[in-house]
């Protein structure tokens, strides 16, 4: 297994993904820290500069925005890495000289699975840190609980690894991306619709989303990121007003059983997954 991770990070090299991401993310870094650094120089409509409350309160809106972006970058990258990583060694017949070897095709899923998701979630928190490093350099502003919410950012993006993996096991590494992103965005939309029911006191709504949580269990886990990135002063004032606070910020993380749900969720579909695999003719 660890032969198989190891040849998988080597050819993600090889391949200059590592220095593309290093790049792209570089520049990200750089636009958001200017924008935060004007923050300091913004006025209001009144010509009033504005007071350190206010820019530190628009650095915390920007902060959960960026998250959001980051999160949708997260789980592409995922997909984008997990379904060709197999799929197309399947197609291309790569796979033929290792199976002959005593590794077992299982070995070889968890391989690439163990050394994707740890490049994954190593660029989560170096990207994440970067971001809060860069706003707080800027306005002063960090994040109640930074390495909480870039923890579930990095479950986010091993559901999205392991449910691309369970596709490429029999479909195309194409059809197996567009899926696993068609997936997300309707999980996404579905947990508007949830929070929506919540506010309005929707029960149909309100299972709607819980039940397309409990499928992929993404939107959960941006959502607990979420929640421990805002100012427990800005979700006291959304709960004072009984306002609905938007798609971008939520009031109240998912139950605690959800972050278990979602491990027995990533370990039971990766059982799938590597039997699909196993029983696939190659």
């Amino acid at each position: 297994m660890m032969y198989v991770a190891i040849l998988t990070i080597n050819e993600l090299a090889r391949r200059r993904f590592l220095l593309a991401a290093l790049c792209a993310t570089a520049v990200l870094v750089a636009l958001t820290g200017w924008g935060f650094t004007h923050l300091m120089h913004m006025h209001d409509r009144h010509g009033r500069p504005l007071s350190v409350i206010e820019i530190r309160s628009m650095t915390a809106v920007l902060v959960v925005l960026i998250a959001y972006m980051f999160s949708f970058v997260l789980a592409v990258v995922a997909v984008f890495l997990a379904a060709p990583s197999l799929a197309n060694d399947i197609e291309s017949g790569v796979l033929l000289p290792i199976v002959t070897r005593p590794l077992s095709r299982a070995a070889i899923l968890s391989g690439k699975a163990l050394a994707l998701a740890f490049v994954v979630c190593a660029y989560a928190t170096a990207s994440g840190l970067a971001e809060f490093a860069v706003a707080r350099a800027a306005t002063g502003y960090l994040p109640p609980h930074p390495f909480t919410a870039i923890a579930y950012l990095c479950l986010l993006a091993v559901v999205m690894l392991v449910l691309a993996f369970a596709l490429s096991t029999r479909l195309s590494a194409l059809a197996g991306s567009i899926v696993a992103i068609v997936f997300f965005g309707g999980t996404w939309m579905a947990g508007i619709v949830g929070s929506l029911g919540t506010y309005y006191q929707n029960t149909a709504a309100i299972n709607a989303g819980i039940v397309s949580q409990l499928l992929l269990p993404t939107d959960a886990m941006w959502r607990e990121a979420v929640y421990y990135l805002e100012p427990a002063v800005s979700v006291a004032a959304f709960n004072a007003r009984h306002v609905w606070p938007g798609p971008f910020f939520v009031l109240a993380p998912p139950p605690a059983t959800m972050i278990l749900w979602t491990i027995v969720w990533i370990a039971a579909l990766f059982a799938v997954a590597a039997y699909s695999f196993t029983v696939r003719d190659l």
